[in-house]
């Protein structure tokens, strides 16, 4: 056993001797002139160089120099060269340029004007250029082209990884190409793949978008892309921000992922979310994952939240939004809740469906569908159609209600200030005297009422048509009927700020069997003033 551990040392050890030596003479090397029209030695004046004159060409190693004279410094193993100089470098890399310093020790070049550098299908073009032939690897820092098939790129900075086929790019760098031009701080290019990876402050420009991002990568083939850090994608009238964007341009396909914000600057909207589905040909997008909605307003911006909201083009081309699944919004004049709702920017107007619920100035309002039309960024006209139905707390026990077939609220100066109730109309409410102390309860009957509304207050109902109705006194209101049919005070569903929208509570209190002893007591106080 102790032998073959001997055998084993003691080849390592010629290994480490003799591997080293192999390289150090393999780069030590001498450089061939292998032909020469003439030659001149002048030892006198530089008595280490031979000059070369005439058809040059020399190699050393697997590489290749042509050019028209040359210096040959046989002392340090250097070669000057100048005029049509021309390396070859294994077959497949061919550089050009008018002046060459060569360094046979450190197999390094370093060329001066014009040079090309050509390695198959791809071009590189500079003024300086340092060249190290065992990594295959050439360097410029003074501005520089790359031409492919695909691309064109220049740089001030630029390292060349011939074996790898990949290019790195530094300061001022840009990319153009028949459907965009790239502008990069930092960013690396593989000419066989063309995919671009991104290293620093990025913007890619075409005619309809531009896209930004620090970090990601981008194959300008296919057009696919993944941006990965202060991703941003301008397109029209909208910007779209988020943490990971996914883009393919033959699908014309943008996934967004986390932290995701979709702005309409024509509009004034913004939809936030944690996902995002974009179909850029047809502008159709789908937002879900704590979604939220915003219509800016200088007085007032709405915030409403959903499952899902859906973008996308109507018939007459103007966006259609949709919001699905536990819909609630918040304005400090207007709330609302229902199961889904669709916003048309054609007239804006909001339509709410599956058991709507609006609440206003106090005033808690529900149908069967509920419209919220708007003009001038302003809500205009609340439309309220079918068993609509309106209530608002007189006090702490009494509601005053109001219902009938359809429903329309003038708004003004984001104030509901008048309710036409339009077929079978109701009403059961809790009128004051001067002093502000209720005087009984007034319920009637009428086809078409209007309503003025002051404050948080009912403060006339007119009757178009003859009433059918009754005025109880105080002392009686505990023996007579207060709810009318359909009633239900559902305040608590109510979002009192914008953060509450996200809060969804799945059932309404219902007045509770305990009322009429809580009427009763209130009754007795207002009896004692």
């Amino acid at each position: 056993m102790a032998n073959i551990v001997k055998k084993y040392l003691l080849l390592i050890l010629l290994v480490v001797i003799i591997l080293p030596q192999t390289s150090i003479a393999q780069k030590k090397s001498k450089i061939d002139i292998k032909n020469s029209n003439t030659f001149r030695i002048e030892r006198d004046i530089h008595p280490d160089i031979t000059k070369f004159i005439g058809d040059v060409f020399l190699t050393h190693g697997n590489i290749k120099m042509y050019c028209d004279s040359a210096y040959n410094h046989e002392k340090d193993n250097e070669i000057e060269a100048f005029g049509n100089v021309h390396i070859i470098n294994a077959d497949t890399i061919h550089i050009y340029g008018d002046y060459l310093k060569y360094e046979g020790d450190s197999r390094r070049a370093a060329l001066k004007n014009n040079i090309t550098l050509k390695n198959k299908n791809v071009s590189l073009t500079t003024n300086k250029l340092d060249y190290d032939m065992d990594l295959n690897v050439g360097y410029y820092d003074q501005g520089g082209t790359i031409v492919d098939s695909t691309n064109v790129l220049t740089s001030i900075i630029g390292r060349y990884y011939t074996k790898q086929n990949l290019f790195f790019f530094k300061d001022s760098v840009v990319l153009e190409n028949k459907d965009y031009t790239l502008y990069s701080d930092t960013l690396q290019y593989h000419t066989v793949s063309k995919i671009i990876n991104i290293l620093g402050p990025t913007r890619i420009e075409n005619e309809k978008e531009t896209l930004y991002s620090e970090l990601g990568w981008y194959n300008t083939l296919t057009g696919i892309s993944h941006l990965l850090k202060n991703n941003k994608v301008n397109r029209d009238n909208y910007q779209i921000t988020g943490d990971s964007i996914h883009l393919d341009k033959q699908k014309e396909l943008a996934l967004i992922y986390r932290n995701v914000e979709l702005q309409d600057t024509l509009n004034n909207l913004i939809a936030r979310g944690h996902y995002l589905e974009m179909h850029k040909d047809t502008e159709k997008a789908f937002l879900t994952d704590s979604t939220l909605f915003i219509q800016i307003n200088a007085q007032d911006s709405l915030f409403l939240h959903s499952d899902t909201l859906k973008i996308e083009k109507d018939t007459n081309n103007f966006n259609r939004i949709s919001a699905y699944n536990k819909v609630k919004f918040f304005r400090k004049d207007l709330q609302g809740k229902c199961d889904s709702i669709s916003y048309s920017l054609q007239d804006s107007t909001m339509r709410m469906f599956h058991d709507p619920i609006v609440w206003a100035q106090g005033n808690q309002i529900t149908a069967d569908t509920i419209s919220i039309e708007s003009q001038n960024n302003a809500v205009k006209y609340l439309h309220f159609r079918t068993n609509a139905f309106l209530c608002s707390r007189e006090d702490s026990t009494l509601y005053n209600q109001i219902k009938g077939r359809n429903m329309l609220g003038h708004v003004n100066k984001n104030h509901l200030d008048t309710l036409d109730i339009i077929g079978n109309g109701e009403t059961l409410y809790f009128p004051r005297d001067e002093h502000g102390i209720i005087i009984g309860m007034n319920v009637a009957k009428s086809s078409s009422i209007s309503i003025s509304i002051i404050g948080q207050k009912i403060d006339q109902i007119l009757f178009t048509k003859k009433p059918d109705g009754n005025m109880y006194p105080l002392f009686d209101i505990v023996n007579q009927k207060r709810l009318l049919k359909d009633f239900e005070w559902r305040d608590n569903l109510r979002p009192k700020t914008k953060d509450e929208i996200f809060i969804w509570k799945a059932s309404a209190t219902k007045p509770q069997e305990g009322l009429k002893k809580r009427i009763e007591k209130a009754i007795t106080k207002e009896l004692e003033k």
